[in-house]
């Protein structure tokens, strides 16, 4: 980006508007107005930043798009999404109920005092430990795919690991993933 025309198309190619990119830059609003006009010189320094800053928003849209994709309401466009349900499938099989006995049972909801909500999110948190431990689904794509924090799903696999010494089903189902993957 040696000039302004450089930096014109470098904020086009990458489908952004100049406001957007100049505030990310932490530049005023006539910046650019002011370098084509000869007010200001263009310095090596405003190039980098603008650069800099048309990298960040592009890193920005790429992460919103990613967690679009991975919400967990369309685990066909999404590969972690995907793996979570496949653990939830696994493990609803395992303990004998059906996968959207799981999956119906809103995490936000928090519903103690409901017997079947309280086993539906058992299940989910070992479902998220498979997915994490086995299937190496990072724990803010599985936060996403389960339509929960990432503070739940990183507590969620602590209070498994501790649960798994005391819980015959923990155990169970666990040893049987586990069989799964030994050669």
């Amino acid at each position: 980006m040696n000039c302004i025309a450089d930096i014109d198309e470098a904020i086009r190619a990458a489908g952004l508007q100049e406001n957007e990119v100049l505030r990310a830059a932490g530049f005023a609003s006539r910046y650019l107005y002011n370098i084509r006009s000869g007010y200001r010189p263009l310095t090596q320094k405003t190039a980098n930043r603008i650069k800099l800053a048309i990298a960040e928003l592009k890193r920005q849209r790429r992460m919103e798009e990613k967690e679009k994709s991975t919400d967990g309401r369309r685990p066909w466009e999404s590969r972690s999404a995907a793996q979570y349900r496949i653990a939830v499938s696994f493990v609803a099989l395992a303990a004998n109920v059906k996968p959207t006995f799981i999956l119906d049972a809103d995490p936000q909801r928090r519903a103690t005092a409901d017997p079947q909500w309280l086993r539906a999110a058992r299940l989910r948190r070992i479902a998220l430990y498979i997915a994490n431990q086995y299937l190496h689904v990072d724990q803010a794509d599985l936060a996403r795919a389960a339509c929960m924090s990432k503070a739940n799903v990183s507590i969620t696999m602590k209070q498994v690991e501790d649960d798994r010494q005391n819980d015959a089903e923990i155990e169970a189902i666990i040893t049987a993933v586990e069989g799964a993957f030994e050669g």
